[in-house]
């Protein structure tokens, strides 16, 4: 690699960064959830059904999670065979969805609610190159560009009380191989992996290079991204190679490394600024190369997904521009009667603390408040005011409090089941304010 020097290694560093930072981030969350026996995220492998209650403060294996559907998640070994996944035949007004992911980070299908109705459908999940015949029974076939896919499915809770009929829905979830699914006997097994054990942290190392090209192995290489897969096997990341800081010069070493503190760094400030989550989670026809988003996407909250199903407004920043601090200020959000957002479903707002991005501890245990929550209040002219602070903003307001943590925050706004005016961005989020009451 003596063609290449100490400047071009590092703007390099920094694109292969980006490009496949989703990559090792999604093998992150294979890793505890379908491989390592010993992860409290462990669903019992691949195939299987994790299925949890709303998230609270101690699930932090994604970051951002929702606390307004229960979660499934679910990965599947597309290596020997196909697998097919079926939801339940559910009440018509309830949202729900099974999202699939490859590891790119791109959302390949939803199969619920918004798109197939809630009667219940089988879809097939295939790998690259699976060339077979569609069964009686399957409505269409699902593929990304990676051996493994993963999901995350989603039920409304419309109340904690409903928790038990969202729990007997997440257990009629089905996912088989194609060969059960058929009554046929199954292929030969794939061959075994010796996989990467995950350390946490290792996304900011040397190491994140050796992960990069261990999980590039099990993608299909895709012609829209051939210029950049060339570029960045400059610097050694090439799918099934090993990767080794000292095969190159100590200068070309340190730019490499250089370049990876920008990628990180340029992830951090655009996660703190103006951003649209639309962008951040999509399918590759709707990526076109956009990798930068991509990532960022994965950074502020894997396993997004696409406007059709929710559109999200990540809120960095109060009206006046500054970032959220419940250690300075006590903040609120008021929504006028006509300012109400067109969702067919719920809407809701969600607390993360900083730099973390997970959900935060407080008194009364609230870690979303929407509408869906019960006893939130309206005013007499119908608006909806809510309130973001460290303490309670009063007896008479606490109803309509999400509680903030003693430092940084970031608010996230969803809408499930969105209209037009959301989908399109006609409809505007009011800003969050700096209030004086209960002030610090």
């Amino acid at each position: 690699m003596s063609d290449l020097n100490a400047s071009d290694a590092r703007s390099i560093a920094k694109e292969a960064y980006t490009f496949v930072y989703p990559l090792v981030m999604y093998y992150r969350t294979m890793y505890l959830q379908a491989i390592d026996t010993t992860s409290s995220s462990y669903s019992g492998g691949f195939g299987k059904w994790l299925h949890l209650g709303l998230a609270t403060p101690q699930d932090t294996d994604i970051v951002a999670p929702n606390n307004d559907t229960p979660y499934s998640y679910a990965w599947v070994d597309l290596r020997a065979e196909p697998w097919v996944v079926t939801m339940p035949k559910i009440d018509p007004s309830r949202f729900y969805t099974s999202q699939w992911d490859d590891l790119w980070g791109f959302v390949l299908d939803n199969v619920g609610s918004v798109e197939d109705g809630n009667d219940g459908v089988s879809v097939l999940l295939a790998s690259p190159s699976w060339q077979g015949d569609v069964p009686d029974g399957v409505k269409r076939v699902v593929r990304g560009d990676s051996e493994f896919l993963g999901s995350l499915s989603r039920v409304q809770v419309t109340d904690p009380a409903d928790m038990d009929k969202a729990k007997r829905i997440q257990h009629e979830y089905k996912l088989e191989s194609l060969s059960s699914f058929l009554g046929t006997s199954a292929p030969a097994a794939a061959p075994d992996i010796k996989w990467l054990p995950w350390k946490e942290g290792l996304e900011s190392t040397d190491d994140f290079w050796t992960y990069a090209n261990f999980v590039l192995s099990f993608t299909a290489p895709n012609a829209q991204d051939q210029p950049v897969l060339d570029k960045i096997a400059r610097i050694g990341v090439v799918s099934g190679q090993s990767w080794d800081a000292s095969s190159f010069d100590k200068a070309t070493a340190d730019a490499i490394s250089a370049g990876m503190t920008d990628a990180i760094s340029a992830l951090k400030s655009a996660s703190q600024g103006s951003v649209d989550p639309a962008k951040f989670f999509r399918s590759r026809k709707d990526t076109d190369k956009d990798y930068f988003n991509r990532a960022l996407g994965v950074y502020v909250g894997i396993f997004g997904n696409v406007k059709a199903q929710s559109v999200y407004f990540s809120v960095p920043r109060d009206g006046d521009g500054d970032l959220f601090d419940g250690s300075k200020h006590s903040y609120s959000v008021t929504f006028a009667a006509d300012e109400m957002p067109p969702v067919k479903y719920f809407w809701s707002w969600t607390m993360y603390k900083l730099p973390q991005r997970w959900l935060v501890a407080n008194p009364i245990n609230r870690y979303s408040l929407g509408s869906a929550t019960p006893g939130l209040k309206k005013a007499d002219d119908g608006s909806i005011t809510i309130y973001f602070q460290t303490d309670s903003p009063g007896r008479d307001k606490e109803s309509n409090w999400l509680p903030a943590p003693n430092g940084p925050f970031w608010p996230v706004y969803r809408t499930y089941g969105p209209g037009t005016p959301l989908q399109d961005g006609t409809w505007k989020l009011p800003d969050i304010e700096k209030t004086t009451q209960n002030g610090h």
